[in-house]
């Protein structure tokens, strides 16, 4: 399964929308763990955490094939000068269609097992997802047991600021799903 087949199960699998960018990178960080597929989207450390420039690249591809509409949400501008957008992304009927082939396919059903997965610990919203992103990135690199400080301390090193309680909840998630299990403790080792 390639880029643009896995992101098309993912819309399909969340109804054929997803309301931002960050949201979407995550979803699809997340849905490359769950399912065991690789469809080569490569996630990078990024200010909002894992990020990968395949997904963004793919998009732009499914938007000008016409299987993806984008839709930009403006909410002003912020005390410092930046405006606040969010880019939401659609389904069009051609890319519904093509989505439904790809349906009787083993990775499709794997993708909204997936899915299914997230929203049943859940279905976090953007910054929560970010920050379990952060979490789980963390502890692949790290590959041994962490605690809450030992995270929070290690993330700093990629500017990620992360509080604690949001950081037990990133964790809570985690467990929720099955990417982590007694690899995460409250005390620093």
């Amino acid at each position: 399964m390639n880029a643009a087949q896995f992101l098309l199960a993912i819309f399909h699998a969340y109804g054929g929308h997803i309301h931002g960018r960050t949201l979407l990178q995550k979803r699809a960080f997340f849905v490359q763990k769950l399912s065991g597929i690789d469809p080569g989207l490569g996630y990078d450390a990024h200010y909002y955490g894992p990020y990968s420039s395949t997904v963004d690249s793919t998009i732009e591809q499914l938007k000008n094939l016409g299987f993806l509409r984008e839709e930009t949400n403006e909410f002003g501008v912020m005390s410092r000068g930046f405006e606040v957008r969010r880019y939401d992304y659609r389904l069009t009927e051609q890319g519904q269609q093509i989505a439904q082939k790809l349906a009787p396919t083993p990775e499709f059903q794997q993708i909204q097992r997936s899915v299914r997965r997230i929203e049943e610990a859940g279905n976090p919203e953007y910054v929560e997802l970010s920050i379990a992103a952060k979490a789980f990135f963390i502890l692949q690199r790290q590959k041994r047991p962490m605690s809450v400080p030992d995270i929070t301390k290690e993330a700093g090193k990629f500017n990620w600021n992360i509080d604690q309680q949001s950081l037990m909840r990133a964790v809570t998630f985690l467990q929720s799903v099955g990417l982590t299990t007694d690899t995460v403790s409250a005390q620093p080792n």
